[in-house]
C-alpha cells in the first residue's frame, strides 16, 4: 500500500514539475512574440492600403493576397485592383510588388486600367505615389471614343500630362 503511494505520490510531483515548464516556456514565447518579426510564409488575405493627403483620399489599393517578403518591406500581391480617386480610374493586375517602405507599387503582369473616357493596357507599370507618377518600359495602349495611340514606354505624371516614348501609333476616329 505504501508503494502504491510513492509511485502515486512521485507521478504527480512529475506532472507538476513538467506543467510548470510547460507553463513558463509558453509565458516567455509569449513576451518574445510582443514584437513579431515577418518570417518565411507569412501573408494577408483582403490587402486593402488606402493613401490619404490633407484627409482626401487619394488613391485605395486592393490584393485578393499579399505575401510578405521576409527581410525587405515588400509585398507580393494577387488579384490586384487600384482606384485613384481624382480622376476616376480603376486598375487591374493579377500580379505585382507593393514597397512600403517606398510606398510604390510595380505590376508583374498585363495591367488593364478603364476610366470614364478612355481604357488604357500596359504590359507593366511602375508607380511612385509620392509623386503620383507612373511609367513603363513595356507596350502600351491608350484607347479613346474617338482615339487609339499606341507605342513602347511611357511617362505620366500627377497632372495627366502623358508621353509615349517610342515606336508610337496613333489612330484618330471622326
Amino acid at each position: 500500500m505504501i508503494e502504491f503511494s510513492m509511485k502515486k505520490i512521485l507521478m504527480i510531483g512529475l506532472f507538476i514539475v513538467l506543467f510548470s515548464l510547460l507553463f513558463v516556456m509558453l509565458r516567455t514565447s509569449r513576451k518574445m512574440n510582443g514584437n513579431p518579426q515577418i518570417k518565411g510564409d507569412s501573408f494577408i488575405e483582403g490587402l486593402r492600403i488606402l493613401q490619404k493627403k490633407d484627409g482626401i483620399a487619394v488613391w485605395t489599393l486592393t490584393a485578393r493576397k499579399a505575401d510578405l517578403i521576409e527581410g525587405v518591406d515588400k509585398a507580393e500581391l494577387s488579384d490586384i485592383n487600384m482606384l485613384i480617386q481624382k480622376n476616376g480610374l480603376l486598375l487591374h493586375a493579377d500580379k505585382g510588388v507593393y514597397n512600403f517602405s517606398e510606398q510604390g507599387f510595380t505590376t508583374e503582369s498585363v495591367v488593364k486600367a478603364e476610366a470614364k473616357d478612355y481604357t488604357i493596357t500596359a504590359d507593366s507599370i511602375d508607380y511612385e505615389a509620392s509623386s503620383g507618377n507612373i511609367k513603363t518600359g513595356g507596350w502600351i495602349k491608350i484607347e479613346g471614343k474617338r482615339f487609339t495611340v499606341e507605342g513602347k514606354g511611357m511617362k505620366a505624371d500627377a497632372g495627366q500630362k502623358v508621353s509615349i516614348l517610342n515606336n508610337v501609333k496613333a489612330t484618330f476616329y471622326k
